[in-house]
């Protein structure tokens, strides 16, 4: 009987406070302005985790073909790049010298290595490159050897032939400081869901 008369004040006490709160304008304004900083908060610790831990990308044009398909969503990492430089046959986002959009394309060659194409194919340090798992295409032009530089990777779109890279004179090798991420997985559509 206790219990019942405890619960039926403290509903009437809590109706009572909500009453006076909701005529109270000090304690709305503090309310709203609690309410707009945790909105704020959530929408910088959502721009933060983008920003520099993951983000889907989408796939525009057909560079990557058959590796990555025109307007499939990619689910790119940044944070392994923080510890460990890319290695040849990932796949990266990256900035071009001079680009304010990212392009999706897959390392060739790392700091030091030499770069040639020739007879269709790509050489890697005087030796022909097994592209089997990607590309098994002639590819178009040929490039003399070209030394990567320092700090930077040598990147081509799987779809050679259709695919500007650092083979491009005004592209070149791409350095750390503009990869972005690497591609771990497509995300969309759900039926073509992969990882790398």
């Amino acid at each position: 009987m206790d219990r019942k008369i405890d619960k039926k004040l403290r509903a009437r006490l809590r109706k009572n406070a909500d009453m006076l709160h909701a005529k109270d304008m000090a304690y709305k304004k503090a309310s709203d302005r609690d309410f707009a900083l945790w909105l704020v908060l959530v929408l910088i610790a959502a721009f933060a985790v983008r920003l520099f831990l993951f983000e889907p990308v989408r796939v525009s044009g057909d560079s990557m073909y058959d590796t990555l398909v025109h307007n499939e969503r990619m689910f790119v990492e940044k944070v392994s790049y923080w510890f460990t430089r890319p290695q040849r046959g990932e796949i990266v986002i990256c900035y071009y010298p001079n680009h304010t959009t990212t392009c999706v394309k897959r390392v060739i060659g790392v700091p030091g290595d030499r770069i040639a194409i020739a007879g269709g194919a790509v050489y890697l340090n005087g030796e022909k490159l097994d592209e089997s798992a990607y590309w098994d295409g002639f590819i178009w032009g040929d490039m003399a050897e070209t030394v990567v530089p320092e700090d930077c990777i040598f990147v081509i779109g799987d779809n050679r032939n259709d695919s500007s890279d650092s083979r491009n004179p005004l592209v070149g090798p791409i350095p750390y400081s503009r990869v972005v991420g690497r591609v771990r997985s497509v995300i969309w559509p759900i039926s073509q869901a992969r990882t790398f």
